[in-house]
C-alpha cells in the first residue's frame, strides 16, 4: 500500500462531516487553524500542536454519530454527550488516545477542568473550546459578528470558560487581520503552510484498517440499521477476494475500500437511512448521490486513489446501468467488481427498516438474475455461490459482533 499520511486522512473525515449540514461547512479545518496558531503563540511543541490540530478537525464527530442537531452549535448549550461520544469514538484507534481526551474535554469550562494525569491536556482542550467558540460566533446566523465583540466576547470569560494565557495568546493574535485570513483560507494553502514535522506522520500500513474502521463507525453509528453494513460488506468482499486469488495485500486493500465504502453516507439523512417504507424519486435521488461523495472525499486523501474507485464504485455495475458514472464492465477494475457483488450479497441477506434479510433460496435467485442480466460480473457472482454457506456465516459473525459494538456504544 502507498503512505498515508495521518493529517490528510483525518482531513478527510473533517472534510466528510461537512455533508452532513451547512451548518458546519469549513467549521472544524478553521478550528484547526486557529488552534494551532493559538498553541504555537503559547509555545507548544509539535506534539501538542499536531494533537491539537487532529482533535480540533475531529472535535464535533461524537455530534455526527448520534445524529444530533448541529444548528443548535450555541455558544451556552451543553454539548457534553457529543463530546463523551467522540471521546469514545477515537479511543477505538491508539494513534488517536491523546487526541480522544482533548476531545472528551472540549466544551468543560477551564473552570471545571479536572486534574489529568497528563497536565497539557486540559489546556489544550481548552484552545479547542476557544477557537470553536470564535469560529461559531463569527458564522452565527446571516450576518457575522463584529470581530471585536467577539474578542470581547472571549476577553469576558478569561479564568472562567477559558485559560486565561490562551485568551491572551488569542487576543495579541486576532488583533491582526492575518489571523483571521489564514482561518479562512482554503485548506490547500493551510496544509501548505503546515510544518513540514507535523504534516508527514505517516499511518503505519499495519493500523491503517484499524484507522478505517473508525471511520466506517462514524457512518453505521449513525443509525441501528446501518450499523452493521459496513463489517458485513468489509468482510464478504476480502472472503470474495481471497477466493478470486488477489494477493494478500490486495485483500487487505479491499476491506480498506470496504470499510470506508458508505462514507458519503454522511450526507444521507438519517430519517432515509432509516424509512419503513419504500423511498420516494427524490429520496432515493438523496440516498444515490452519497457515490458521488464518497468518490470526492475519498479522492482528496493521497495515496487512496485505487481504494477510493473501489469504495465509490460500489453501485456500478457491469451492465452500465449503475451509478455514480454509469461504468461498464471494461471500465471497472476486478476490486471494484468484488466490491460490487459483496454489497448486494450484503445488502439482501442482512435486515433493512423496511424488510427482513433474504433467504438464502432468495438472495441465490436475486444473485443470479443479476448475474444473467449483466448487472454483476457473473463469474464473481458464481463463485460466491459456490462458496455460499461460507460467505454466509463470515457475514453473519462479522455483523452480530458490530451490532454489539453498536448497542453497547449507545447504551454508554
Amino acid at each position: 500500500m502507498k503512505d498515508i499520511h495521518l493529517l490528510d486522512l483525518i482531513n478527510g473525515a473533517s472534510g466528510a462531516l461537512d455533508y452532513v449540514s451547512s451548518t458546519v461547512t469549513g467549521h472544524h479545518r478553521r478550528v484547526g487553524v486557529g488552534a494551532v496558531a493559538v498553541g504555537g503563540a503559547m509555545g507548544h511543541g509539535l506534539r501538542d500542536t499536531t494533537d491539537l490540530l487532529n482533535a480540533s478537525l475531529l472535535h464535533d464527530i461524537g455530534a455526527f454519530s448520534l445524529d444530533l442537531r448541529l444548528d443548535g452549535l450555541d455558544f451556552d448549550t451543553d454539548h457534553t454527550d457529543h463530546a463523551r461520544a467522540g471521546y469514545r469514538l477515537l479511543k477505538l484507534h491508539p494513534i488517536l488516545d491523546r487526541v480522544a481526551e482533548l476531545v472528551l474535554l472540549h466544551h468543560t469550562p477551564w473552570r471545571r477542568l479536572p486534574a489529568y494525569r497528563d497536565p497539557m491536556v486540559p489546556l489544550l482542550a481548552n484552545i479547542v473550546n476557544l477557537v470553536d467558540r470564535v469560529d461559531v460566533l463569527n458564522h452565527k446566523g446571516p450576518r457575522r459578528i463584529d470581530r471585536q465583540r467577539i474578542r470581547e466576547t472571549i476577553r469576558a470569560n478569561a479564568g472562567a470558560i477559558f485559560a486565561p494565557e490562551a485568551v491572551t495568546a488569542f487576543l495579541d493574535l486576532s488583533a491582526s487581520a492575518a489571523f483571521w485570513d489564514r482561518m479562512s483560507a482554503p485548506w490547500d494553502h493551510v496544509r501548505e503552510g503546515i510544518d513540514t514535522p507535523l504534516a508527514d506522520d505517516v499511518i503505519p500500513h499495519d493500523q491503517l484498517i484499524q484507522f478505517s474502521r473508525f471511520f466506517s463507525l462514524i457512518i453505521d453509528f449513525r443509525s441501528r440499521h446501518t450499523a452493521t453494513h459496513s463489517q458485513g460488506v468489509a468482510e464478504t468482499a476480502a472472503t470474495l477476494a481471497r477466493l478470486t486469488g488477489m494477493t494478500g495485500q490486495d485483500q487487505e486493500r479491499i476491506r480498506l475500500a470496504a470499510n470506508l465504502h458508505d462514507i458519503g453516507k454522511l450526507a444521507v439523512p438519517v430519517v432515509l437511512l432509516d424509512k419503513p417504507s419504500t423511498l420516494t424519486p427524490d429520496e432515493f435521488a438523496t440516498v444515490r448521490h452519497h457515490a458521488s461523495v464518497c468518490e470526492t472525499i475519498l479522492h482528496t486523501v493521497p495515496g487512496l486513489e485505487d481504494i477510493a474507485d473501489w469504495a465509490s464504485q460500489h453501485h456500478e455495475r457491469t451492465d452500465g446501468s449503475g451509478y455514480p458514472r454509469g461504468l461498464s464492465r471494461d471500465q471497472l477494475s476486478l476490486g471494484s467488481r468484488v466490491m460490487g457483488v459483496a454489497d448486494v450479497f450484503t445488502a439482501i441477506t442482512e435486515d433493512r427498516p423496511y424488510r427482513q434479510g433474504m433467504t438464502p433460496a432468495q438472495s441465490t435467485a436475486v444473485l443470479r438474475d443479476m448475474a444473467r442480466t449483466g448487472s454483476l460480473d457473473a463469474d464473481l457472482v458464481t463463485l460466491l455461490l459456490d462458496n455460499f454457506k461460507t460467505m454466509a456465516e463470515v457475514r453473519h459473525a462479522v455483523q452480530e459482533a458490530a451490532l454489539a459494538r453498536f448497542e453497547q456504544f449507545r447504551a454508554a
